[in-house]
């Protein structure tokens, strides 16, 4: 026990000067040393020739080191115009959704054609360029299943989707896929007596391509031009049977689940988009806390953000079979 004692000793001085080192080396860091950096523009928005608006974010970027006074928040106060080369337009400010919006009928996005975004709030100027992808892919075919899980009193149940398409040939093209579906169900309202009432209501649910481990809704031609494409299993829960204890006796409750309609999509993205969206997937996964910080992608100029463009095929079906 003493030569542990003996050993210890060393090993507890040590570390407490190191402690000590490093509060003392942050400490007497002067603020002329460390990284200047300046708040710069942030945008975000996609196109694509079936969306009923040009939608565009806007923020600005916080500075680590510098104090500017910048928060983060969305900017209400910037210059938003649109080009294609020939015809312009100047984006308004919607109060009501917090961002950047024209109507498309104003402004069409045309297959093909290349766009320049160009924001300024005064003092910073920021610009991006994206080309529409020219072809659309087809969808070739789709299949519904559904999952249930069974619980201890009732059943859960989800959908799945699966779809097929072909890869338009004799380009590099990205894909995503998509699909929403429109549902109605009853939820449970309680009121001021303690009682529940019924009350229905109608939103759209999205399916989710990445539930399974190692899968992704982005797909890329590469070595594979004309191959016929699957996409990952798509997983959409419905509305969960509820309990609730009412006048001291549980009850449950059903969401008597009706769905209206569907929409299905295969997007051809162009290179922005497939880009930084893998540069997100790559920095929400880094799970080694020693790794080096992965870069989000960006194609702004004299700021940060994306400025993208796709083309897609949809389904529309008014009835799930």
């Amino acid at each position: 026990m003493k030569n542990l004692k003996l050993y210890l000793c060393p090993l507890l001085l040590a570390a407490g000067w190191l402690l000590t080192a490093c509060e003392s080396f942050v400490n007497d860091i002067q603020d002329a040393k460390l990284p200047k950096s300046e708040s710069r523009l942030v945008i975000s928005s996609v196109i694509a020739p079936h969306l009923s608006h040009i939608n565009v974010i806007v923020t600005e970027s916080v500075p680590l080191f510098s104090k500017s006074g910048a928060t983060g928040k969305r900017l209400e106060n910037a210059v938003v115009r649109i080009t294609n080369g020939v015809k312009e337009a100047t984006i308004p400010y919607n109060a009501e959704n917090n961002l950047y919006s024209l109507e498309q009928s104003k402004f069409p996005i045309e297959p093909g054609k290349t766009y320049t975004l160009l924001v300024s709030d005064g003092k910073r100027s920021v610009t991006a360029q994206c080309t529409v992808p020219a072809k659309a892919p087809q969808i070739a075919s789709y299949v519904f299943d559904t999952l249930v899980f069974e619980e201890e009193t009732y059943k859960d149940t989800a959908i799945t989707l699966r779809m097929t398409w072909r890869d338009i040939p004799g380009d590099t093209n990205q894909y995503r896929v998509d699909a929403v579906m429109d549902i109605e169900y009853s939820v449970l309202i309680k009121e001021a007596s303690g009682k529940f009432t019924e009350k229905r209501v109608a939103y759209p649910f999205q399916f989710n391509w990445e539930w399974q481990q190692g899968k992704n809704a982005l797909q890329t031609d590469k070595y594979q031009d004309g191959a016929l494409f699957t996409s990952p299993i798509g997983k959409l829960d419905l509305p969960e049977v509820r309990e609730r204890e009412q006048d001291g006796k549980k009850i449950t409750f059903y969401p008597k689940t009706k769905i209206s309609n569907v929409v299905l999509e295969v997007m051809n993205v162009d290179q922005h988009y497939y880009k930084y969206q893998r540069s997100l997937e790559a920095r929400n996964n880094a799970d080694n806390p020693f790794a080096e910080p992965a870069t989000v992608y960006t194609n702004v100029k004299g700021g940060f953000g994306f400025f993208a463009a796709y083309n897609s095929a949809q389904i529309k079906l008014s009835k799930y079979q």
